[in-house]
């Protein structure tokens, strides 16, 4: 895995996802299919992780509890098995006005990384949630892992909201 560098962003505009809460899925998987809702409400299914097509994004909302563990001495560590994410959802391009999930304009500390496989996706995410915790950042809400395709490869992103 390359070397990771823990970021700041500074999100200028809303990004708004259509999805479920508490779906049928374990973790972030990087291959399969699941279902989100579409315009009519009904669900359609479609490919997660590798299968995105340029354009889409998907996103997995983890709450702080369920997905991490503080060790102490080693600080947070992510629990085995992975747990279920509350929300899963696809980036809504039209923008719906209430959509299941909503990336809020603002400041948030980021990582990106291209993991190739499982466990090179949760250690990115576990350095994440380390290396937050010894640069003592202030953070809050759900731990946001974000995939899109970018430069023909899937791109994977961990955020979190800065206080």
């Amino acid at each position: 895995m390359a070397p990771l560098e823990l970021l700041r962003l500074d999100l200028r505009s809303p990004l708004a996802y259509r999805g479920l809460e508490n779906p049928p899925l374990s973790g972030a998987p990087l291959f399969g299919k699941t279902l989100v809702p579409d315009d009519s409400g009904a669900l359609t299914e479609v490919s997660l992780g590798d299968g995105i097509e340029k354009g889409e994004e998907e996103i997995f909302l983890f709450d702080e509890k369920e997905l991490v563990a503080f060790d102490p001495d080693e600080g947070p560590v992510l629990r085995r098995p992975h747990p279920r994410p509350r929300f899963y959802g696809r980036l809504d391009p039209k923008e719906m006005r209430t959509p299941a999930a909503l990336l809020a304009a603002g400041s948030y500390l980021f990582l990106q990384w291209r993991p190739r496989d499982e466990d090179e996706l949760f250690e990115g995410l576990e350095w994440f949630a380390r290396e937050a915790w010894w640069q003592r950042a202030a953070v809050k809400g759900p731990y946001i892992l974000r995939r899109l395709r970018e430069d023909g490869a899937l791109a994977t992103q961990a955020l979190r909201r800065t206080s």
